[in-house]
């Protein structure tokens, strides 16, 4: 009997270099990225691991169909989290994570019709 191995124990928070979509999406007036991302070929679970922070790995399918369907390269999603790096390491070409602060909820419906507030709060 072959016995798998299993993959890496790396978690999110342990990983210097993440995924970051936020910036992308909203640059590309995407409202409903979770949508999108399913549309595109990107499975549920990892659509949520995506949008959440919390992928660790993503596959070379799935990085060419997000850079395809967003027009963009894989420098403008990946950013590092706290590394450091020697003076003149090539990862520093990589965006810095900076920390999400809470949404206010002005902030949270701002540009959000009538109609879809009113689905929100039937939710």
């Amino acid at each position: 009997m072959v016995r798998r191995k299993k993959r890496g124990t790396l978690k999110p928070h342990n990983s210097s270099i993440v995924i970051d979509l936020r910036a992308v999406l909203a640059a590309r007036n995407i409202s409903q990225p979770s949508a999108f991302l399913i549309k595109i070929g990107i499975s549920n679970n990892s659509t949520i691991k995506l949008l959440r922070g919390e992928a660790v790995q993503v596959n070379m399918k799935q990085l060419t169909a997000i850079c395809v369907h967003l027009n963009c390269t894989p420098n403008d999603i990946f950013v590092l989290r706290e590394m450091e790096l020697p003076e003149n390491h090539a990862l520093h070409a990589l965006k810095v994570l900076e920390k999400q602060k809470p949404a206010t909820i002005e902030e949270w419906l701002a540009g959000k019709t009538v109609e879809e507030i009113a689905a929100l709060m039937a939710k």
